[in-house]
């Protein structure tokens, strides 16, 4: 991580390509103080109530809704703060880990999923409930899901579901399929008895019209309906994918650790750099947040639209104000880049987000880059690791003699810490991240004047443990 003064500049570094694998396990982990009593918010078929029985009033539930949103590790707060803002108005905000609770109506709902910069999914509690011990794990699995929902006026004729799952610690339940099987199984029995016909499966590569999520932790099962569908993070405004563009929730959470947003409220936001913008990833979410645009409006198709319980009316106030609450901005956002293809790439994403008019693009290595002005904040995502060893100019000449250096880190790592870092040393001399790194050094040092830089080193042993 860099820290830079007058302002700041973050470099997610390795730590962040390392958020996604961690996320759903860590998430399961997050209910394991719920209580151990069945807390269906449906009911199953038959003279019971489902959550989708109406008040005669209005026609809506009017209590309010149990969420949790998911996210990377590290960013919790900062998704706090953004569910607390006056843009989504949340209740009850609860930080977790890798996700955060709140509550309010499905208004506020709405606005998480069209607000959230940091987050991954808003998922919308069904039912919850405690599996008990004594039971075989997959019949326990089959009864909670029938009596989680009305399923057959949950899912009306020819609508779709899928589950995804999450298992751990259960006493009975070791995989996540099991899960999906009988989950499965569960709901169209239920809609079989109901109607006859039970549900298609959605088409590949298609979002359901009803994705499910389930968290089992401990014999504690937790389901919820995913308002999302696709992550978050996919905001709509991609033409093309980069092979290692940065996260844009990830993004958007640096941002916020470097105080971007406040910087902007408080009118003093200068200038922002990426000295190797990649994609343009930093620079398109840090003017996203210039201009207040909600990241959600790109998108076209939301699962909720399609639920019985859809408020159009207030789904329709939540866009106009969002599109109200955009604003214009006079500053300014300036990106370099050494690879024509990436800089081709971030370009067309900020047409597409319709930002392009406040960014300034330059090419070629960052320690040859002089900016006309010095830039108050610099945010950076350097090349690290195999991944820049691995490039395709480098492919054939040194594929060998990477294995090798790559073989002697492996064995320094059994040997102790001192032969690992020598080791792993020798592994990057004399190459392009080595390079990338120099070029980084000289731009801080040179363009960016009066500037404090500390590099702090974090050296991430999992990733070896794989390969072992």
């Amino acid at each position: 991580m860099l820290k830079l003064t007058p302002q700041a500049a973050f470099s997610p570094v390795a730590a962040f390509s390392r958020l996604v694998s961690t996320q759903s396990r860590l998430f399961s982990r997050a209910h394991s103080g719920a209580k151990r009593t069945v807390e269906s918010r449906a009911a199953a078929p038959g003279p019971a109530r489902s959550p989708w029985e109406s008040r005669e009033d209005t026609g809506r539930l009017l209590t309010p809704q149990s969420f949790y949103v998911t996210c990377h590790p590290g960013l919790e707060e900062v998704v706090a703060a953004e569910l607390t803002s006056q843009n989504i108005r949340a209740q009850e905000v609860v930080p977790g880990k890798a996700g955060v609770f709140f509550r309010g109506p499905d208004a506020v709902g709405y606005r998480a999923n069209l607000w959230l910069r940091s987050g991954i999914r808003v998922l919308r509690l069904l039912a919850k409930g405690h599996l008990s011990p004594y039971r075989a794990g997959g019949d326990e699995i089959y009864s909670f899901f029938r009596q989680a929902a009305n399923w057959a006026r949950l899912l009306p004729p020819k609508q779709t579901f899928q589950i995804s799952a999450r298992v751990t610690s259960c006493t009975d339940i070791s995989s996540s399929q099991l899960v999906q099987i009988r989950g499965r199984d569960a709901i169209c029995d239920s809609i079989r008895d109901a109607r006859g016909s039970k549900p298609e499966p959605p088409e590949k590569g298609q979002v359901a019209n009803l994705p499910l999520y389930v968290a089992l932790f401990r014999d504690e099962c937790s389901l919820y309906m995913d308002m999302s569908g696709d992550s978050l993070h996919k905001r709509g405004y991609r033409t093309a994918m980069h092979t290692s563009s940065l996260n844009e929730a990830a993004a958007a959470g640096v941002l916020s650790l470097a105080s971007w947003p406040e910087a902007l409220s408080q009118g003093h936001a200068g200038i922002l750099a990426d000295p190797m913008c990649g994609s343009g990833t930093f620079l398109i979410e840090a003017a996203l947040m210039a201009t207040n645009t909600a990241p959600g409006l790109y998108r076209q198709r939301w699962p909720f639209q399609s639920w019985p319980d859809f408020d159009r009316s207030a789904w329709d106030s939540s866009v106009a104000s969002a599109r109200q609450a955009q604003r214009t901005w006079d500053g300014m956002l300036l990106g370099n880049d050494v690879h024509q293809g990436a800089l081709r790439l971030a370009k067309s994403d900020a047409r597409s987000a319709e930002v392009s008019h406040l960014i300034k693009w330059h090419s070629g290595p960052c320690s040859q880059w002089v900016p006309r002005d010095t830039p108050s904040t610099v945010v950076v995502n350097p090349p690290w690791g195999l991944r820049l060893l691995n490039d395709a100019e480098n492919a054939e000449s040194d594929q060998d003699t990477r294995a090798d250096i790559f073989n002697g880190v492996r064995r320094a790592r059994r040997g102790g810490s001192g032969g690992y870092q020598q080791a792993e040393k020798k592994l990057y001399e004399g190459t392009s991240l080595q390079a990338a790194w120099v070029d980084l050094r000289s731009f801080l040092k040179v363009d960016c004047h009066a500037v404090n830089c500390t590099r702090i080193r974090y050296t991430l042993l999992a990733a070896f443990h794989k390969v072992n």
